[in-house]
Order: C-alpha cells, then structure tokens, then sequence
C-alpha cells in the first residue's frame, strides 16, 4: 500500500543516496545551511507577496497607543480624568478590535501557505539524516549533522541529552558511538536547522524588511 510516509521514506533515501559524504559530518552541515537558507528566503519571499508591512506597522501602533490608555486609566487616580480615558478607550475599541484581526489575518495566510510544504520538506531531511549503519526494526537512529565542541548534556543536564549524542551513548539495544571529537556532541538535523535558520532568518528579513516585529 502505498502512502505519504512510504513515499517521503523513499523520497529520504534517495536524497540521502545522492548526497553520498554530503549526507554526513562536516559536510552535512553545509546542506542544513543551505536548506535552512531557501526555506527562510521562500518564506520571506511569501511574507513579502502577501503582508503591507506599512499598513501592518500602522496597525500595531494604534494597538500599541490603545493598550497604553488602558494601562494609564489603571494608574489614573482623578475620577474626571479617568472617567475620560475610559470614554475614549470605549470609542476605540471596536475600531482596534478590526485592526487586530487585519493584523491576525495578515499574519495567518504567508503562514496557511508555507506550513505544509516546510512540514513536509522538514519531515523528508529528518529521515536523510540517519546513520545507515545502525537501524533497529522500525526504528532509525539520527545521525549527527555537525560536531559541536560543547557538550549540552553536561551544561544543561537530561533536557540536553535531546539535542544529539555522545561518545558510547546507549540507543535502545544498541551502542551508538559516533566518535565525538573533544568530548564535545554530535548535533542532530533539528537542532542544527532552527540554529541556522534563526541566524538566516535575522539575516534576510533585515535584507529583505520583513520582520513580523515591526512596530512594537
């Protein structure tokens, strides 16, 4: 039976075919950069298309002007004075109510048509980035993309076990032992990717003037 998994499967092993050495430490942390380069530029690209980022920086300082009036009419300890505030701040608020959804909207649909083509993209490079040589039934061991000198699970204790493995690391039944150099970690695809993409991102929107923060 053939189905989305089965595909994105065959999808992953055949890219991971292609890569060869590409598909392992150091060189694998080129092709996540790369990656990470292209989905953030597309999703950029997507916001830039379909976001008025004038209209949008508008819209949050007349938010951001309505929520610092409710916060004065709190502060406010002449009763004319707030009883004035508050009139004024009724008089706005449906007006803010419609700004906030232009803004939520503006917001939802870059969001509506990037998510699954990057749930997909994000769900086939997990399974490129695994070690072919260590494979439990129905199981596959991530591979590290990148050696990382400092080694989380000894700063950040069991929460950073997670973010990839060490040197004679038990994996379910077997032993895993990527060889860390220095005593350092091996990074996996997840941690390696919202890294570069973070950077990336930061990056491009200041190219590009995309930034969702505008205004605030």
């Amino acid at each position: 039976m053939i189905t989305l998994q089965n595909i994105l499967i065959d999808i992953a092993v055949a890219i991971r075919g292609a890569l060869g050495l590409w598909a392992f430490p150091p060189l694998s942390a080129l092709v996540v950069l790369l990656i990470s380069v292209v989905i953030s530029l597309t999703s950029n690209l997507v916001n830039r298309r379909f976001i008025d980022y004038d209209r949008l920086k508008r819209s949050r300082e007349e938010i951001n002007k309505y929520n610092e009036m409710k916060k004065k009419v709190k502060q406010e300890t002449d009763p004319k004075a707030r009883r004035k505030l508050e009139l004024k701040i009724k008089r706005r608020e449906r007006y803010i109510m419609k700004l906030q959804g232009d803004v939520s909207k503006q917001s939802f649909v870059p969001m509506l048509i990037t998510i699954v083509p990057f749930i997909l993209i994000y769900t086939t490079m997990n399974g490129v980035f695994v070690d072919p040589g260590v494979a439990f039934p129905g199981f596959a061991v991530p591979s590290p993309v990148i050696w990382s000198p400092l080694n989380f699970a000894s700063v950040l204790g069991p929460f950073g076990n997670g973010f990839g493995w060490q040197t004679g690391q038990w994996v379910d039944t077997g032993l895993y032992s990527p060889g860390v150099p220095f005593g350092g970690m091996g990074l996996l695809y997840i941690y390696w990717y919202i890294i570069c993409s973070f950077t990336m991102n930061m990056v491009i929107q200041k190219f590009l003037g995309t930034s969702m923060t505008t205004g605030y």
